[in-house]
C-alpha cells in the first residue's frame, strides 16, 4: 500500500505553526532555540566565567543571560555547544572548558601552549540537555582576547 500526505503546513491542535514545506521541498521550522555571544570589554585570565556581553542574539526561547554570562534551553532536546576564542598568553597555556549546570562536560576543554601571544582555541560538541539545563564557558588557565570579533559561543538545538 502506498499514501502520499499533502501538506505545507504542520500545527499544534491550537494553531501554532511547528514546521512548513515550501515549493522546492524545503522544510523549515520557524521555531528553533538558539542563541549566541561574544566576549568584549577586557582581556580574561584564569579562573574566571568568560562573560557574555557582546553581539548577543537569541531565538525560540533560548535565554542568552548576560548577568550570569549563560545560555539556559527552553526545552529538552539534542543541542550542539561550542565556542572559538582567541588566546592572549605568552606565558602559559591557555586552557577553556564548557560547563553544563556547574560541572565541567566530559571532553569539553580545548588548550593552547604558552609561546605565542595569539593562537585560537575551539571546541564543539553534541549534548543532550533538560529544560532549564545552562550552559557556562571557563578560563581554566592562561588569558583570552577581549575582542568580540575574535571569539563566539553557542548553543542551538538539533532535534
Amino acid at each position: 500500500m502506498s499514501s502520499i500526505l499533502k501538506v505545507d503546513t504542520i500545527q499544534n491542535s491550537s494553531g501554532t505553526t511547528g514546521l512548513t514545506i515550501d515549493n522546492s521541498g524545503a522544510i523549515l521550522k520557524p521555531v528553533i532555540p538558539y542563541g549566541q555571544a561574544s566576549k568584549s570589554g577586557s582581556a580574561q585570565t584564569a579562573t574566571a566565567k568568560i562573560t557574555l556581553d557582546g553581539n548577543v542574539i537569541s531565538s525560540g526561547g533560548l535565554t542568552v543571560d548576560t548577568t550570569n554570562d549563560r545560555m539556559i534551553v527552553p526545552i529538552a532536546g539534542l543541542y550542539a555547544i561550542g565556542f572559538t576564542q582567541l588566546t592572549d598568553s605568552t606565558s602559559t597555556n591557555t586552557e577553556v572548558h564548557m560547563r553544563k549546570n556547574g560541572n565541567q562536560i566530559s571532553g569539553s576543554s580545548s588548550q593552547t601552549h604558552a609561546g605565542n601571544s595569539y593562537a585560537t582555541l575551539s571546541q564543539h560538541m553534541v549534548i543532550e540537555l533538560s529544560a532549564n539545563d545552562y550552559i557556562e564557558w571557563w578560563v581554566a588557565s592562561g588569558a583570552i582576547h577581549n575582542n568580540s570579533q575574535y571569539n563566539n559561543h553557542y548553543v542551538y538545538l538539533l532535534g
